[in-house]
């Protein structure tokens, strides 16, 4: 036995060993800290005086407390025999006579310990049966939303608090009177409608109750359904390509509308239509702008032109038309930097932009889609008006209805701007974003929840 475990060894009982005290880190730390508050307690007394008796005997009974725990704790002992965990019980022991551990423990530092050999029969494992799964533990696919059935979901925020509120008014009044188109107006105004809208509408039901002497309020209900069909009606709908060659999306919009995401999915909707779509990433001021269309470039499966961060977008816009023509790709979508409509400076780089693009494309853009915040309500329409003056918009596109009552504003911002809304987006999955159809988004808009779903004919991009 060496001289250093015999100076840490006190005595031996039977097969116990029993260490010295030995003081670990932690114990020290206990001890120091208590020894400072009670320095501290002191202090405090000494400055204070009696008016801090309290606080300074609070202080001073604390470190003594430490000092006690940390002196009258028992120490731990800690022995080389014991078993390091539970699983240790389950091992074999080996017995190992006096004389050969006298031999090994004489035995010189170089000298390498015996092998044992030891002859061990190859064990047979059973191959696993394959795992049958219960029959109740079978999961069946969800069956697919049609497409009619999505944009329904969609609208539900909407619909009730829209065309809800609208049904309760007409079907639950007796006669059409002051109070009745009062609550109209106020219905319109909170579903974002906008004060252009409403009035247009009020002014054509005054005048249809007054021409065909109508009485029943449910009427009312039919002629306001009409009007709306027609306003949205009032422009095609549908995108708008080259038949001549590469066509090219610009898309704009402020910042945290969903615009890159929004360019994702038109490119997902596109690329499963068969069509080969490039994306170019316009956007070179946000901070890693770039990398996130590249990741959707990625996910969508379509390639990406880019170029370096803070680097010119109308130079980016001209490599990527020639880029696309190269690839002879069929459809180019632009995505620029966001930006607020009242930057002056800023709406003029998109009118460069344009530019670049109508001179190397064949009468490209072909596509200015402005994206849109449904749930920004009119400031939605105060923003397409300022793009409106910078850009010739031939399109919208309104995201998130399904996460406002105010879907009202896509009649509003028809109207004030002149241009169609061409895709809607009611969810945050890829399929989500959905060419806009006027009649099908009416009759979504306007279902009795009450009914059994509807079936469409609609197939899911």
């Amino acid at each position: 036995m060496s001289d250093e475990l015999q100076k840490t060894q006190t005595e031996t009982a039977g097969d116990q060993v029993v260490y010295s005290r030995q003081w670990d880190e932690s114990r020290i730390i206990v001890l120091l800290i208590g020894l400072s508050l009670l320095i501290e307690g002191l202090l405090i007394y000494y400055q204070a005086g009696p008016s801090q008796m309290i606080v300074a005997g609070v202080t001073g009974l604390a470190g003594i407390t430490l000092l006690l725990f940390a002196w009258l704790v028992p120490f731990e002992v800690f022995d080389d025999t014991t078993a390091i965990d539970a699983d240790d019980e389950k091992k074999e022991t080996i017995s190992v006579p006096p004389m050969a551990e006298k031999a090994v423990l004489e035995a010189p530092p170089t000298a390498e310990p015996a092998v044992v050999e030891k002859s061990v029969e190859p064990v047979k494992i059973a191959e696993p049966a394959a795992p049958v799964a219960p029959a109740a533990l079978v999961e069946e696919p969800e069956p697919e939303l049609s497409w009619f059935q999505r944009l329904k979901n969609g609208l539900t925020k909407t619909r009730s608090g829209f065309v809800g509120r609208l049904k309760k008014l007409v079907l639950g009044s007796t006669k059409i009177d002051g109070n009745l188109l009062d609550e109209l107006e106020e219905a319109l105004f909170e579903a974002d409608v906008g004060v252009k809208t409403t009035q247009e509408l009020l002014t054509y039901l005054h005048k249809k109750v007054e021409e065909e002497d109508i009485t029943e309020p449910a009427k009312i209900y039919e002629i306001l359904r009409d009007q709306l069909r027609g306003m949205l009606t009032r422009f095609s709908s549908a995108a708008v390509f080259n038949p001549n060659g590469l066509t090219v999306f610009l898309v704009i919009g402020v910042n945290g509308v969903g615009k890159t995401t929004t360019i994702a999915k038109l490119a997902r909707r596109f690329v499963k239509d068969g069509k080969k779509v490039v994306l170019a990433a316009g956007d070179t001021f946000r901070a890693a702008a770039i990398d996130q269309i590249s990741i959707w470039g990625e996910r969508v499966g379509v390639e990406v032109i880019r170029g370096s961060e803070g680097g010119d977008p109308g130079a980016l816009v001209f490599d990527a038309i020639h880029a696309a023509k190269k690839r002879e790709a069929d459809l180019l979508i632009v995505d620029t930097a966001g930006r607020m409509h009242v930057k002056a400076n800023l709406m003029a780089e998109l009118k460069k932009i344009q530019k670049i693009a109508e001179k190397e494309s064949d009468g490209g853009p072909h596509e200015i889609l402005l994206v849109l915040d449904a749930t920004t309500g009119q400031n939605a329409v105060q923003q397409a008006k300022q793009f409106k003056e910078a850009l010739p918009i031939s399109g919208l596109v309104v995201t998130k209805l399904d996460g406002t009552a105010k879907g009202g504003v896509l009649f509003a911002v028809e109207e004030q701007i002149s241009a169609p809304v061409k895709f809607i987006g009611v969810g945050e999955k890829m399929d989500d974003l959905m060419p806009f159809e006027p009649e099908l988004f009416l009759e979504a808009l306007f279902a009795d929840d009450s009914e059994k779903t509807k079936q469409s004919d609609y197939q899911v991009l």
